[in-house]
């Protein structure tokens, strides 16, 4: 009886474990696939919103102490760890965000097939970047699933990938008015 018992707590606990280890492949899935899928779906240039994740990153690692320090002189918490976590993912994710708001529908026709590599970087690097900055608790978790450890290990390739991508796409889309101007004058008064 004791031991029919313990399988059966046994067998409870193992699906526990597989459905929190389900529940942090989950968090971790949802950090690259909703910057990925709010850039395609949105249509933002996935090249700039790549290059304002690593602005976000140079954020966190160079200004953060004395973000926080404005922050703590403002707070009446003395709980510096969870406000230090807060402004590091802050700083990461406000250049992010703007980019989406202020370039959401400027890439149109064939170029969002194109902009697919720089968006799939940018929800990769985004989980990348954000995962150190969690609580001790659930970065562990999350550092444990073979996904994060395949990602972790893709890291350099993400980073030059997505670099590549984006100055590419940058570099192939981007005109400036003042060329698309002149090539239109000269077309107007048959000059070639």
């Amino acid at each position: 009886m004791q031991a029919r018992r313990g399988s059966e707590v046994a067998a409870q606990l193992g699906s526990y474990v597989k459905i929190s280890n389900m529940t942090y492949l989950i968090v971790l899935a949802a950090l690259a696939l909703v910057p990925l899928l709010a850039i395609t779906l949105l249509r933002v240039n996935g090249a700039i919103a790549f290059m304002s994740l690593c602005l976000g990153s140079v954020l966190v690692a160079y200004t953060s102490p004395d973000v926080e320090g404005v922050f703590n002189s403002f707070s009446a918490s003395k709980n510096t760890l969870t406000t230090n976590q807060w402004v590091q993912l802050g700083l990461l994710v406000v250049p992010f965000l703007l980019t989406i708001l202020f370039t959401r529908g400027s890439v149109k026709g064939s170029k969002r097939i194109t902009n697919f590599l720089p968006a799939l970087a940018s929800g990769l690097l985004f989980a990348l970047l954000a995962v150190p900055l969690f609580s001790a608790s659930l970065q562990r978790h999350i550092e444990h699933q073979a996904v994060w450890h395949q990602l972790s290990n893709a890291q350099t390739g993400v980073i030059l990938g997505g670099a590549l991508f984006s100055l590419v796409f940058l570099l192939f889309t981007h005109r400036t008015r003042g060329h698309d101007e002149e090539g239109s004058k000269k077309k107007k008064h048959g000059k070639h």
